[in-house]
């Protein structure tokens, strides 16, 4: 065994360059539509923090949370744009606590999603098997009756066994 096949290559931190860029392309978007940079950045700070305190790789809490955020703030944006897309309209909506209330509600939501949905497809995995398990054994209970006990493929301590097919370290 060489030592090279022991030890994993180094680990690429891919995206910085490509963050960077997006940035300088969003950067100038949002200075011309600031009444609606302001009210979603607002608006996403429980996917801001969902993505900083998501260990996983994939990030599935911060997409999770921060898909049911953007339909909380989205209507808040479209209410912005058909009122004339103005800073005014921007403050009034994030001076009322509904607009948060709906805002963060539909982010509880998110994270009550990411932590049940597991739990509940855990849940009735765990039934289905114990129902297939259950129908296993009426069916070997039927073969059984039918057959005999010899399929249940169980060892006879009568008949000798050939030397190592039960036991692999004998070889």
């Amino acid at each position: 065994m060489s030592a090279s096949l022991g030890k994993r290559p180094p680990r690429r931190r891919g995206g910085g360059g490509s963050a960077l860029l997006l940035l300088l392309l969003l950067a100038p978007a949002g200075l011309m539509m600031m009444p609606t940079s302001v009210l979603v950045l607002a608006g996403l700070a429980p996917t801001f923090v969902a993505y900083l305190i998501d260990r996983d790789p994939e990030k599935s809490a911060a997409l999770t949370v921060g898909a049911m955020n953007l339909c909380g703030v989205a209507p808040f944006i479209v209410r912005l744009w058909q009122n004339g897309h103005e800073m005014s309209v921007t403050l009034r909506m994030l001076a009322d606590p509904g607009t948060w209330l709906i805002m963060f509600g539909a982010a509880a939501i998110g994270w009550l999603m990411y932590f049940l949905i597991p739990q509940i497809v855990a849940a009735v995995m765990s039934l289905r098997s114990q129902s297939k398990i259950k129908d296993l054994e009426e069916r070997r209970g039927m073969l059984v009756a039918d057959w005999g006990t010899d399929v249940m493929g169980l060892p006879d301590p009568e008949k000798a066994e050939p030397a190592g097919l039960l036991d692999p370290e004998t070889e």
